[in-house]
């Protein structure tokens, strides 16, 4: 089934880091940054570490990335305010779901930094 798949994702943000794990009380999602607990339990990681990373390269089965996408912040680190930012995602579910191979999905989403 679906729970031992492994699919390969990828995530990169222009300006600033990206961690999993819960925000500490100087941390907000989608906000300004302040140090964050890494939760990166069931990923393997092929770029970055789940914390404080401007671009993490993981694999997992589809439905523990979907978790871990839900506990993933957003940190500016203070040099990208005022800034256009722009995160990219692409997800390959490296031939294990449906037919026809391997098949990826891309997604991109956009936000600005208040300068203060």
């Amino acid at each position: 089934g679906d729970n031992v798949h492994t699919a390969r994702l990828h995530l990169e943000v222009s300006c600033g880091s990206l961690s999993f794990g819960r925000p500490s009380d100087r941390d907000y999602a989608w906000g300004v940054q302040n140090g964050s607990i890494a939760g990166t339990e069931g990923l393997t990681f092929y770029a970055g570490d789940g914390s404080k990373d401007p671009r993490m390269e993981i694999s997992s089965t589809l439905n523990h990335l979907n978790v871990q996408l839900r506990r993933l912040y957003y940190h500016s680190g203070g040099g990208c305010r005022g800034k256009d930012i722009r995160m990219s995602l692409m997800l390959d579910d490296l031939g294990n779901y449906g037919a026809g191979g391997p098949l990826q999905a891309h997604a991109v989403a956009t936000w600005k930094v208040l300068p203060t």
